[in-house]
């Protein structure tokens, strides 16, 4: 995928994962000279890792502004996937199934109705079912499940195939996008960064967008604005669904893990939450909490063989908020990054957000509780 570089960018975007590929998209899409640089293989990493579910869930935790941008972003999925299907013609096994919050007891039935209320509230096809409905819509389901709200909207991705199709697309619109190219320092003018260094040769740019995830904060540091970006390593596992695979997402209160189809015929299980984990190997611990979590949720799944199991990193923040804006004290650069668990699902605002503020030098839209400056107010007066 790689290609020379042959005109001076507008914007170098660094981080080639989903939230890295979505912004050059939309940055090319708006004319823009964009260069984008991947230190490893567009799609590998955290990606291959990713459950890919685009789905409203229980976010009642979140503050009302993330709320809003996760409705907005779960919405304008089609037409991201539609444009990129008529765009690349890659196919990236956007499906979908429904999902199901199933329950146990009866204090999980009456928090699972809430949901349902909630995001009914908020314009979202719901159902509940309850114990013999629902063990008769998914069959997988083992036989103490009392109920489920089913979430008609609950949709999976395959994510490796999204970053790639989405990277893609941002080419057919001009961008370079160079792999295997780590950023080793950044050239300053006054407030401004004036080239981006990688180990092959300097590229001059008019701006820089840092959406390297987790590695975000190391990027930062050397501008004087260290950001608390720190990994939060998350084990999964595939089983083969050639003979059982579930017919929506599966998720429960309680269980942190989900289970979920996927479009090639594999099942996606897990995951672990190890905050400031770099390791991207499974451990044993993390394979018994996969296994684990099947069997509560769709327990004959562990008749089936195991495909794959491995480990990605998510980007997480000190206050597991993203964060979006310019990054203070200088004119040119601007972050995205932090997303968690919600990178797939943020995917597409952010792109938006971000590409909106930098053509409108303004950041008026981007809720100021997600500014960079929050981390910096002691440090960048």
């Amino acid at each position: 995928m790689t290609t020379r570089l042959e005109l001076y960018p507008d914007v170098v975007v660094v981080g080639g994962g989903i939230i890295g590929t979505t912004i050059a998209y939309a940055l090319a899409r708006q004319g823009k000279r964009v260069t984008l640089l991947e230190r490893e293989s567009i799609g590998d990493g955290t990606s291959a890792a990713s459950a890919g579910i685009v789905s409203p869930l229980d976010e009642r935790h979140h503050p009302v502004e993330l709320q809003d941008l996760l409705w907005r972003s779960l919405r304008s999925y089609p037409w991201l996937i539609g444009s990129l299907q008529e765009e690349t013609g890659l196919a990236v096994g956007f499906q979908q199934w429904g999902t199901l919050l199933v329950a146990e007891t009866e204090a999980e039935i009456a928090d699972i109705r809430a949901v349902g209320t909630w995001l009914e509230e908020r314009g979202f096809g719901v159902e509940w079912l309850d114990g013999p409905t629902v063990r008769e819509a998914e069959p997988l389901l083992p036989v103490y499940v009392q109920g489920a709200l089913r979430i008609d909207e609950g949709a999976s991705v395959l994510v490796p195939q999204l970053v790639r199709a989405t990277a893609l697309a941002a080419q057919r619109y001009g961008a370079t996008v160079l792999e295997h190219t780590a950023v080793v320092g950044m050239e300053t003018a006054g407030d401004r960064v004036a080239a981006i260094q990688t180990a092959r040769e300097r590229i001059a740019t008019a701006a820089v967008v840092l959406a390297a995830g987790a590695w975000s904060g190391q990027l930062t540091a050397p501008l004087g604005r260290p950001l608390p970006t720190l990994p939060v390593k998350g084990q999964m596992i595939l089983i083969d669904g050639t003979t059982r695979r579930p017919r929506s997402i599966i998720g429960a209160p309680g269980v942190t893990g989900y289970v979920v189809p996927r479009a090639d015929g594999l099942v996606w299980v897990g995951t672990t939450v190890e905050r400031g984990r770099w390791g991207t190997r499974p451990t044993a611990h993390g394979l018994w909490f996969c296994i684990d979590t099947a069997r509560r949720l769709a327990p004959a799944l562990l008749q089936e063989e195991l495909f794959w199991a491995g480990a990605g990193l998510r980007p997480g923040t000190v206050d597991d908020q993203p964060i979006l804006g310019r990054l203070p004290g200088w004119r040119n650069v601007w972050v995205a990054t932090g997303h968690f668990r919600l990178g797939i699902m943020l995917a597409p605002i952010t792109a938006e957000l971000i590409a909106r503020a930098m053509e409108l030098e303004s950041e008026d839209g981007i809720p100021p509780r997600f500014s960079p400056q929050r981390f910096l107010d002691d440090t960048s007066n």
